[in-house]
């Protein structure tokens, strides 16, 4: 049994980068229940797909590779087929990082592919495509005392305050190039790599994870630019909207619209959006993450 963004998970494998749940708790109700069972190879009807999966409204099909398996996620519920090869630390790994999207996106939370940080002045999320420098950004971070709730995956739902959004905490892991976790001092250790992440190592952050759920405050969307500086605008108005979706992770379809749009509506109207553009010819991680912290900090006080 296993804790991650405010549900109880119970999984027939190992997820070392999900909380345990307490032996307090193990009685408690469960919210996901991983099943092993057979799995098509493909959804009858996708609305959409790539290689690696399909989707449909309220259906989610991940191919996760011969050192896997299949995981159907309906509904809420999942259900996954292991391969004849299948190591079940890979599995776990496609797991954390993409099922449980799926799942979150089905239960109707806000999800973005983003990372998330607890700072003094309230939840700062940093989106960004990828290779921007998001999860670098966000270990710099945590250096500097943050606490970490999500790299990656980030989910948002409704706070106890009127219009006000909260984000939750999950997997406990941060993904960093090599070259990045040496500029920042981790020593890497060879089992956290990960080859279909284009060698990225998969960094516990245990230790430095925020307790709960905490008030989103700011959002900073990282771009690469040809210039020498760190740029910070904000953005303002309809563009809000459009950064917030650029940051959408995953399928959204029509169905999904009235829900998501209250959520994306409470999001754009009542926190800062940032636009961070960092030199991409130079190592800037300081810069940045120094400039995310003293603007929010202006911004909130």
């Amino acid at each position: 049994m296993y804790h991650a963004y405010g549900l109880t998970i119970r999984v027939p494998f190992a997820c070392p980068a999900l909380t345990p749940s307490d032996a307090g708790s193990v009685m408690a109700a469960t919210d996901v229940v991983v099943r092993e069972s057979p799995v098509p190879r493909r959804l009858r009807a996708p609305r959409v797909g790539e290689a690696s999966w399909d989707a449909a409204p309220g259906l989610f099909l991940l191919r996760a590779g011969e050192r896997a398996g299949r995981f159907l996620v309906e509904g809420g519920t999942v259900t996954f087929e292991r391969n004849s090869g299948c190591d079940d630390a890979i599995l776990a790994r496609h797991f954390t990082d993409r099922v449980l999207a799926a799942v979150l996106r089905h239960r109707g939370l806000l999800v973005l592919h983003a990372n998330a940080v607890e700072a003094p002045d309230g939840v700062i999320v940093i989106g960004g495509e990828s290779g921007t420098g998001k999860s670098t950004t966000l270990a710099a971070l945590l250096d500097r005392g943050c606490r970490m709730l999500s790299d990656d995956v980030t989910a948002l739902r409704p706070g106890d305050a009127p219009g006000s959004m909260e984000v939750l905490p999950g997997a406990a892991q941060t993904h960093l190039t090599e070259d990045a976790a040496e500029g920042l001092g981790y020593l890497v250790d060879p089992a956290w790599l990960q080859p279909w992440r284009r060698m990225k190592a998969a960094i516990p952050t245990h230790d430095g994870m925020a307790s709960g759920a905490g008030q989103l405050r700011a959002l900073y969307v990282l771009r690469l630019s040809r210039g020498d500086d760190v740029v910070v605008t904000q953005a303002n108005g309809g563009d809000k909207f459009h950064v917030l979706q650029e940051c959408m992770y995953g399928p959204m379809f029509t169905e999904e619209h009235p829900a998501l749009f209250s959520l994306m509506s409470t999001v754009v109207n009542t926190v800062p959006f940032l636009q961070l553009d960092r030199p991409a010819g130079r190592w800037s991680v300081s810069e940045v993450a120094d400039a995310i912290l003293g603007i929010a900090s202006e911004l909130l006080s």
